[in-house]
């Protein structure tokens, strides 16, 4: 076998890459329909501007996780970077960074090393909140073409400060982190930069491809927020080990402790594939057979060591062996450099990238883009409402002139008289739908209340608190109850304010639409009976994840609440989320779904009883206004034609990704 010509991540990034241009693309569609027509404003720019940065911050992220002197940026350099023709990473003891850094590029930002400076620990905000405040980073250029550039720049990464051993515990770096370290008289050399972000031009990293090195467990035991956050929204974690030494303390305890051992990270949505997990064994090339046979023996007994040694790596950290990949991360880099396809064949990184293409869950951007093209579709919807009643109100003008044209005095009289009886039970309507307008917002503002994220989250964080304190298993399930109880009474209080809405509004609206000729009122129904569903799984998952006697006697309450808070918490807070979201839209829409029809039906009355005055007045020139009309049912004809191959080119998008989505073809075969 010949190692792949072709890196075997390509076609997963080609597929990012076109998914991105393809949902792009028809964001911008969408954007400039409604700008050429009249239709945008603020609230549906950043909408566009919000839909437009999730698109651009769709990416393949791979994280890779070792401790110091396992190859880790060798490893790197090989899998991703041989191309170039040189090390992009530096590595060495005394080259590799000691800061967890992430490899990306953005073609909005210049080639740079931004390194977060370790006296960012000091501030009391969360750790995804200063990353994005630009005025926290150090910026250092360099020119990527420039290999000595780019050496200085990325030596800055393995750089040191000495503090007081006070200062570098209160930044996080514990006791037995500062155990090795070089001290001298209660001073310590502790790492200078807490995170990094290279941003550099290469064909992976700009089709979607973001690599994240993490230097060791203590640099994860120091970033908590990472670990919980970024590493299980990786798509990838690859876990790297010295072939030689095996599964060592550290190793085992950066897999059980921050990666959460065997298990794999939970599913982000509904179908969607879990994350990739992989063990690396490196430096398959120091694995040396002691027996004096010939060459061919000697071959043999060094394969049946590495897959012996394979086979004890998968049996410890309970992985499968067909993840656990042996490679020499030395050979394949040199080999790459040197054009020794045979150093290449004996490094197996070829079956490193295949198990990486292999496990990358491929339906992740699937459930974005399916949200993406859903606010799409309502946004035109939206507009398809607005050009109905358009075109409504100008065959109602076009059919008023013309009975006009044809009926006497007498009966535009009677026009007259009606559409005066009309407007005025419609002003009536109007203004009492006014004086409401403060009881709608009280309504809207308890329904808040009652679906807001925070209160779950206190909810969350005071059960949490119980279970940490807990010990008898009893006590924890009680106090599960207890969570799930209120969740439900919150859900039911919920159901409670949606039906009194209901019912304030249902008779207002069916009310004046009846007095004033509109037709039949109802208010547009809010579902919540899946919040419950969502509450019942989340309820069931608790007993399966938490409330198993084995579980619960295993394990220490605080880690049977930091499970609570991560797998059953976040997913009624979820569940809020969604409810506070819907809800406030909703009750936007039933107060606009009266008053939008009542406006319209005022602004027609409106212009009919100044074309009824003027044609009493003057004469007025009918074949004018009907031309007008004409002209602008032509308008709307065309711009209901343009809508029209808008949805058609999103319904076609949204079907064929679908396609592309199921088919068994795109599904990864082990």
């Amino acid at each position: 076998m010949n190692p792949q010509p072709k890196h075997a991540l390509t076609a997963r990034l080609a597929n990012l890459q076109s998914w991105r241009y393809g949902v792009s693309t028809q964001i911008v569609r969408v954007a400039d329909f409604l700008r050429a027509h009249g239709y945008s404003n603020a609230e549906t720019e950043a909408t566009f501007e919000a839909l437009t940065k999730k698109v651009d911050e769709a990416r393949v992220n791979i994280l890779f996780v070792a401790e110091a002197g396992r190859g880790k940026s060798e490893l790197i350099n090989a899998l991703f970077f041989s191309d170039i023709g040189r090390r992009l990473l530096p590595s060495g003891e005394s080259n590799a960074t000691r800061c967890i850094t992430e490899v990306r590029f953005d073609r909005s930002r210049r080639t740079s090393v931004r390194a977060l400076p370790m006296e960012t620990r000091e501030a009391p905000q969360r750790f995804a909140d200063i990353c994005s405040d630009e005025s926290q980073w150090h910026h250092l250029d360099f020119d990527a073409d420039d290999a000595a550039s780019a050496n200085a720049a990325f030596a800055t990464l393995a750089e040191t400060r000495r503090v007081t051993v006070a200062d570098a515990v209160s930044w996080g770096m514990h006791s037995d982190a500062l155990a090795g370290a070089n001290t001298d008289w209660g001073m310590v050399d502790v790492p200078r930069w807490r995170y990094a972000v290279i941003n550099f031009p290469h064909p992976l990293l700009d089709a979607g491809l973001v690599v994240t090195d993490t230097p060791g467990l203590a640099s994860l035991t120091a970033e908590p927020e990472f670990t919980r956050e970024n590493i299980p929204a990786a798509d990838a974690v690859v876990m790297v080990l010295d072939a030689a030494e095996g599964v060592t303390k550290p190793d085992l305890a950066i897999w059980k402790d921050k990666l959460g051992g065997s298990r794999n990270f939970r599913a982000r949505e509904k179908g969607e594939s879990v994350q990739a997990r992989i063990v690396a064994m490196n430096k398959i090339d120091r694995l040396h057979v002691s027996d004096p046979l010939d060459a061919k023996a000697a071959d043999r007994n060094w394969l049946g060591e590495i897959d012996r040694r394979v086979q004890d790596v998968s049996d410890l950290l309970r992985v499968e062996p067909a993840k656990v990949i042996p490679v020499s991360a030395m050979l394949a880099l040199k080999g790459s450099l040197d054009g020794d396809k045979d150093a290449q064949l004996r490094s197996r990184l070829y079956r490193l990238e295949r198990t990486l293409a292999t496990y990358l869950p491929e339906n992740r951007e699937a459930v974005l883009g399916r949200d993406i093209i859903n606010t799409l579709s309502s946004t035109l919807e939206s507009v398809q409402s607005t050009l109905d009643q358009r075109r409504f109100a100008a065959l109602e003008g076009l059919q008023s002139l013309g009975d006009i044209r044809t009926k006497n005095l007498a009966i535009s009289a009677t026009l007259s008289r009606e559409g005066g009886n009309k407007r005025n039970l419609l002003l009536a309507a109007l203004e009492e739908l006014r004086s409401i307008k403060p009881i709608h917002t009280k309504l809207a503002n308890e329904l808040a209340s009652l679906t807001s994220p925070e209160s779950a989250r206190s909810d969350a964080i005071a059960t949490a608190a119980l279970i940490a304190n807990s010990t008898p298993s009893g006590k924890i399930d009680d106090t599960l109850a207890n969570y799930f109880a209120i969740t439900r009474n919150r859900i039911q209080a919920i159901n409670a304010k949606l039906d009194e809405i209901r019912t304030v509004f249902g008779n207002l609206g069916e009310k004046h639409f009846r007095l004033t000729g509109i037709g039949h009122y109802e208010v547009h129904p809010f579902a919540t009976h899946r919040f419950l569903t969502e509450v019942e799984k989340a309820e069931e998952e608790a007993a399966v994840e938490l409330l198993r006697t084995g579980k619960i006697l295993a394990r220490r309450s605080a880690a049977i609440a930091e499970q609570f808070e991560s797998l059953i918490a976040a997913r009624v807070i979820h569940v809020l989320e969604i409810a506070n979201r819907e809800s406030t839209s909703w009750m936007r829409g039933v107060f606009f779904g009266i008053e939008r029809p009542l406006e319209e039906l005022n602004k027609r009355l409106g212009e009919r009883s100044g074309r009824i005055k003027k044609i009493h007045s003057a004469e007025l020139d009918l074949a004018e206004k009907i031309a007008e009309l004409q002209a602008s049912m032509d308008i709307i004809k065309r711009e209901h034609a343009e809508l029209a191959v808008l949805r058609e080119g999103l319904e076609r998008f949204a079907g064929r990704k679908r396609r592309d989505d199921e088919s068994p073809a795109s599904k990864p075969q082990p």
